[in-house]
């Protein structure tokens, strides 16, 4: 997607969230007024919230705490050194970005590349859903992670990095936090977070992985109407201001310490942790999947690859794969 700098250059000036007059605005980018509303409708398009005061001034509805490499790294206690971090104001997606520097053989094994990204315009979520996610509006970064392990011993590598998330976010004072099946952060049942694990392979050598999240941190206006499902952000939730650069440190540390957990033990290691955490344990499902029937069951845990169990008339079966959807048949329990 373009990058319109001078649209980026607006922002930072409407970001102090007072009214500032056509005129005004106009003058301090030294363009006409008729830019300033160009310039503004370009802003919309990242999903921000612009409130036109009484037809001559504009006024940003949520001021953006900047993400900033320096603060990130300076959050991250587990070599900050190894990483190596780069910041796009806007990207089409952060995963894609990655995927696309390992098929050029561009990533150092020796660093954990990282790429975050204030707004992506081609967000992607499981099964091809499409990310929604104003500019400053969340966390939304990649992470590539080198294996020495091949595909097949990666089973319940999104679940386990579920895991960190909640850890995380308990240890910032969020109260509620579960996991649902697979890659799903909520709180009260609403969608907070989201994980999309892509995996590429040498021929017969090591395994990269592709981890990217979405986390809402405050959502505008406009992007809520574009979300079609329950969800809730950090700022409503949270008894405190969280600074997403902080909260982006935090985060890449507790996973290179779940990384190296999985790759010494696997998900075993974390399986009782990982159902302690799942919204749905015990209830009663109906699980849905593109390539067969509907399975009505109650979750018993998952196995030590990740795969749901489902406590059927027939008897206990396991379910795995990217085409499965768990949604509960009760929202009264």
């Amino acid at each position: 997607m373009y990058v319109n700098l001078r649209a980026l250059q607006l922002l930072v000036l409407l970001n102090d969230g007072l009214c500032h007059s056509v005129n005004t605005l106009a003058k301090n980018l030294a363009c006409s007024i008729k830019s300033i509303y160009f310039l503004v409708d370009q802003l919309h398009k990242y999903r921000i919230d612009i409130e036109n005061i009484n037809e001559d001034g504009f006024r940003l509805c949520n001021p953006i705490i900047w993400l900033n490499k320096d603060l990130i790294l300076s959050h991250i206690s587990v070599l900050p050194e190894r990483f190596d971090l780069k910041l796009f104001d806007v990207i089409d997606s952060t995963n894609n970005y990655l995927l696309q520097q390992l098929k050029r053989n561009a990533l150092n094994k020796g660093n954990v590349h990282v790429i975050v990204s204030e707004f992506q315009s081609s967000g992607r979520g499981r099964e091809g859903h499409i990310w929604e996610c104003g500019f400053g509006n969340g966390l939304m970064f990649s992470m590539c992670w080198y294996f020495e392990k091949s595909v097949s011993d990666l089973s319940g590598l999104s679940l386990a990095i579920g895991i960190a998330i909640v850890r995380v976010l308990k240890a910032n004072s969020i109260q509620n936090i579960q996991i649902k099946w697979p890659n799903d952060i909520l709180c009260e049942n609403q969608k907070l977070a989201g994980i999309l694990t892509e995996i590429r392979s040498e021929m017969h050598g090591p395994t990269y992985a592709v981890i990217g999240v979405g986390i809402n941190c405050n959502l505008s206006k406009s992007v809520k109407t574009h979300i079609n499902q329950e969800f809730t952000d950090l700022s409503s939730i949270a008894s405190h201001l969280i600074d997403r650069n902080q909260l982006l440190g935090q985060l890449l540390t507790e996973f290179c310490q779940v990384l190296n957990d999985f790759e010494s033990y696997g998900f075993t290691y974390f399986k009782k942790e990982w159902i302690s955490y799942h919204s749905y344990e015990g209830r009663e499902v109906d699980l849905k999947s593109t390539s067969g029937p509907i399975v009505t069951g109650i979750i018993d845990g998952v196995t030590s690859d990740g795969a749901i169990c489902l406590l059927t008339p027939e008897g206990k079966k396991s379910f795995s794969g990217g085409s499965i959807f768990v949604r509960p048949r009760y929202t009264n329990v």
